[in-house]
């Protein structure tokens, strides 16, 4: 009789079902959720490492294996490539982002914005000036829900035109019943510039001192 002998090493160690990657071996952080070189390399290393003898993985496999790994890396960098294109596109546009800053320049009137939660039969926009002291009041009329936007030419409560400056303003929305409609105040403000090569993308630089942003927290472009 002939006995066949196994080609398996003795320290060969089969692994259960669903556990093929070493406990040592990192994983894409739970942040960025993308498999980089590392990664791969580690899966890759364990899959060589761990594959069975008898039927090891073929040179068409292995090259497969590096081809889709390959093409996922490139429509990755292809969507931050524009990404940073379509972030740089804002550069010298007026962006509306969370917050209730105007911005009232010499000669030119102020945007503000604001998302309406429902219709409102009435809304008006307070105007304050750096102390808190109401300056301007616009009646707005009845609007509909959603983004809205309003100007103001600079002219306070007396008619008299006030200095160019940052102000603050305030929305009060009413609907048909009499009932208050929640109002989020959204700031109006221009993009200066353009940070790239953030883990969450590309920054975008604002004026009147606002903190840079990411284009996902730009609500309206002017």
């Amino acid at each position: 009789m002939t006995i066949a002998a196994s080609a398996m090493p003795a320290t060969f160690t089969a692994l259960a079902s669903g556990s093929q990657v070493p406990t040592n071996a990192s994983s894409p952080s739970s942040s960025a959720q993308l498999l980089n070189e590392n990664n791969f390399l580690q899966l890759l290393t364990a899959q060589l490492e761990h594959q069975d003898p008898l039927n090891p993985m073929t040179g068409d496999q292995f090259a497969a294996e590096l081809a889709q790994f390959s093409t996922a890396t490139g429509v990755q960098d292809l969507q931050t490539s524009l990404a940073g294109q379509e972030a740089i596109g804002l550069v010298g546009h007026n962006v509306a982002v969370s917050g209730n800053t105007l911005l009232l320049a010499q000669g030119s009137t102020a945007t503000g914005a604001f998302n309406l939660s429902g219709p409102a039969n009435n809304v008006v926009v307070g105007i304050t000036d750096a102390t808190g002291k109401l300056v301007a009041s616009l009646n707005l009329g009845p609007m509909a829900s959603g983004t809205q936007t309003f100007s103001w030419n600079g002219a306070g409560t007396n008619g008299a035109m006030l200095t160019p400056g940052t102000y603050s303003f305030k929305v009060t929305a009413v609907a048909a019943n009499g009932a208050a409609v929640p109002a989020t105040p959204l700031a109006v403000v221009p993009v200066t510039g353009v940070a790239l090569g953030g883990q969450g993308g590309p920054l975008l630089d604002l004026g009147a001192g606002f903190a840079p942003v990411p284009v996902t927290a730009v609500q309206q472009v002017f």
